[in-house]
């Protein structure tokens, strides 16, 4: 068990109970989870971009789309793959509903989103006012 597959079967059962039934229920909720990877990915590259000495993102803007984009369906794809591909749904879902520790799940899911969103907000942030301290200069 780990924090994405509880955070997509749980995320399943509020869109299902919300929207209905649908015939993408498993694809959107597997792509919530893989946006929140993504997410991560773009901090990541927000803070890298911003130690080696804001070169990367605002004087290439090739590398800069095949970075963000290019990470982000890497991502997609690789979570597809693992999450909606040869009944892995079933799998995961009767993985969650055996697990004893609903609420510690529960909690460590909220916090891993939360999370998320503020590392993604504050990388953002700090990178456009330049507040991340230049280590390397390229």
């Amino acid at each position: 068990m780990n924090v994405w597959k509880y955070i997509y079967i749980k995320f399943f059962e509020i869109r299902r109970k919300i929207i209905g039934k649908d015939g993408a229920d498993e694809y959107a909720a597997m792509l919530f989870v893989s946006s929140l990877d993504s997410l991560l990915y773009w901090g990541i590259i927000t803070f890298t971009d911003g130690f080696t000495g804001y070169h990367l993102l605002p004087e290439h803007k090739f590398l800069y789309v095949l970075l963000f984009l290019g990470g982000a369906l890497i991502i997609d794809r690789l979570r597809y793959r693992t999450m909606c591909k040869d009944g892995a749904f079933e799998r995961i879902k009767k993985e969650v509903e055996e697990e004893p520790r609903k609420i510690y799940w529960g909690i460590f899911s909220l916090l891993y989103i939360l999370f998320t969103l503020a590392f993604f907000i504050l990388s953002m942030y700090l990178w456009a006012k330049k507040m991340i301290p230049v280590l390397v200069s390229l």
